[in-house]
């Protein structure tokens, strides 16, 4: 699935019914809901188009394509070479997606502090990163970086939990890095590592970034967050998925996105 407006429902075949989220995929057998005024896109890849639905509308998946059971035909649309491509890359790493994880469940106690960015393992963008930080910071403690063979970088001490750093850490494009927080006492509270993007790749994805504004389309929004994700720019592809109201971890796990609490 492509795109979906909020009240798009999904039937599986144990009769279990879900809302339609981008990046979900349809099996044989799956019926979709589309109601008046919602609009629903799937690819088919067995065709190699795009069709849009445009409610009220019933479907039900066939074979390698999507039947149109009642409501208007849907438009159809070619998919880019690059799109189709940029499918498969993405079913062929998160080959089989699995349910949101909560990290809440995951040894709450033991979870003190965590490193919301950079995300483990990311891909950056700039050659400034920025760390913040949810949770009890150790009271003296310092945020240590390590290069790539493990010799000390900087050291910076950590007084909150958002900390930029001087410009005299010189960082340069096509770097990585590991980082620790540690006690001033000893000690290691949380860790992680990132890698800074080549100039190039930077530039090429900042270059193709797809406005959120009412003129995109949500595919649009889509791809390119979906090129974000696998290029590892997690913190960037982060905000494409809030403006699609999803969530999606790094592993490719989907949930929509909480709705705001109202004042």
């Amino acid at each position: 699935m492509l795109a979906a407006t909020d009240k798009v429902l999904v039937t599986n075949l144990k009769g279990q019914q879900y809302r339609a989220l981008p990046t979900q995929r349809l099996l044989h057998g799956h019926t979709v809901n589309v109601p008046r005024g919602q609009r629903f896109s799937v690819a088919v890849l067995s065709t190699g188009n795009r069709r849009v639905f445009n409610g009220p509308a019933r479907l039900k998946v066939i074979a390698d394509t999507v039947r149109l059971i009642t409501g208007p035909a849907p438009k159809v649309f070619s998919l880019a070479p690059a799109e189709l491509d940029l499918i498969d890359h993405w079913i062929a790493v998160y080959a089989r997606p699995r349910g949101v994880v909560s990290k809440d469940k995951l040894q709450e106690s033991e979870i003190t502090l965590q490193a919301l960015y950079p995300v483990d393992g990311s891909l950056l963008l700039t050659r400034n990163p920025e760390f913040l930080f949810k949770g009890d910071l150790p009271r003296e403690g310092n945020l240590m970086l390590f290069d790539a063979k493990g010799k000390r970088f900087w050291v910076e001490p950590l007084e909150g939990e958002y900390l930029t750093l001087p410009p005299a850490a010189r960082f340069e494009w096509g770097q990585s890095f590991t980082w620790e927080v540690r006690r001033l006492t000893g000690g290691r509270v949380v860790s992680g590592s990132f890698h800074i993007a080549s100039e190039e790749t930077a530039r090429a994805l900042l270059q193709a970034r797809v406005p959120d504004t009412p003129n995109a389309l949500p595919e649009s929004r889509l791809f390119y967050g979906m090129r974000l994700q696998l290029a590892g720019a997690y913190q960037e592809a982060t905000e494409v998925w809030d403006s699609l109201n999803i969530q999606l971890t790094p592993q490719g796990q989907l949930a929509p996105l909480p709705a705001s609490p109202r004042s």
